[in-house]
């Protein structure tokens, strides 16, 4: 997304929340997974502490005057489908204004507008176009936070990206994977293969839903129809619209608290294999390391897993 050009096989992910921080630092060397060097959460309650609050998570984890990547939290941006005009992509950006005035709550001259295209698997379709909008002020409030940190600031990034960065460690699954992330009160999913991210879809529901019943509550699985439901049509769409085959492994990335019922029932209902996502697999972590907050924190350390103009 908004980028400037990376350096250096460190680096940090940054998500500025409007009662949180998330930071973690990862280090990558040649031909040996990356490592994990840090990565914590800390409340924020006091607006006017947030700078120090920022700083002194980067202090505790040695990241100080790293390249960052920011990624912007849930629900402050959209995602919008669009028909792009036949003009390079640099120009789009101004041209598709118009296009995207009706469909945010906001005026379009005050949006932050980037662009990215997502070409088919296989077959000869014309690539499907997607533009990001944030408010430009919100983004430049957060952008210069981090700068008041000291921080060298490379992109920023929605958590759909830096999901895809996450799946790309897994390489041993040469069909792709999908990843469901889910929150207190948001889940997200991705659909990626060969470093490309073929579908994002966020849900309604997370884990605040999900933990207020019994695994065994006509409610509960009712929840878990919903998710089946989406993550099944979310296969179907890919199949359809990029021929992009089911992918060989879907990951769910619980927070909170293990609902070991959520993966048997996906598993049961899907064709795919499906388990629980485990960092320690495809990365150097902390020993030991707690799978629950590594997923609380895991859009920051997609966001530090961020190479180059991926």
């Amino acid at each position: 997304m908004f980028k400037r050009r990376q350096k250096g096989g460190a680096a940090v992910g940054i998500c500025l929340e409007t009662d949180a921080f998330s930071v973690a630092g990862v280090s990558r060397g040649a031909a040996i997974p990356p490592r994990l060097t840090f990565a914590e959460r800390t409340a924020v309650t006091d607006p006017q502490q947030r700078k120090s609050d920022l700083e002194e998570l980067l202090r505790r984890g040695k990241l100080q005057g790293q390249p960052s990547h920011m990624i912007l939290p849930l629900n402050t941006y959209q995602t919008i489908q669009l028909d792009l005009p036949d003009v390079p992509l640099e120009e789009a950006r101004q041209a598709v204004r118009w296009q995207i005035g009706e469909r945010i709550d906001y005026p379009a001259d005050q949006a932050q507008i980037d662009l990215y295209q997502i070409a088919p698997f296989a077959g000869e379709r014309r690539a499907q176009s997607y533009a990001v909008a944030a408010r430009r002020q919100e983004l430049r409030e957060q952008v210069d936070l981090i700068a008041a940190a000291g921080q060298r600031l490379q992109t920023i990034d929605i958590p759909e990206f830096a999901l895809r960065n996450v799946c790309e460690l897994f390489v041993e699954d040469p069909r792709g994977v999908a990843l469901l992330l889910l929150l207190e009160q948001s889940g997200l999913f991705v659909v990626v293969r060969d470093g490309v991210l073929y579908l994002s879809r966020q849900l309604p529901m997370g884990m605040n839903s999900l933990l207020a019943y019994d695994p065994d509550d006509s409610a509960m699985i009712s929840m878990f129809d919903t998710i089946v439901l989406d993550i099944q049509r979310s296969f179907d769409y890919c199949e359809s619209t990029f021929q992009l085959p089911t992918v060989s492994r879907l990951l769910v990335a619980q927070t909170q608290q293990e609902i070991p019922a959520l993966v048997h029932y996906l598993s049961d209902y899907l064709t795919t294999r499906v388990e629980p996502l485990r960092l320690a697999d495809v990365m150097d972590v902390p020993d030991p390391a707690d799978q629950l907050m590594l997923n609380h924190l895991l859009l920051a350390i997609g966001g530090a897993l961020r190479q180059g103009d991926k």
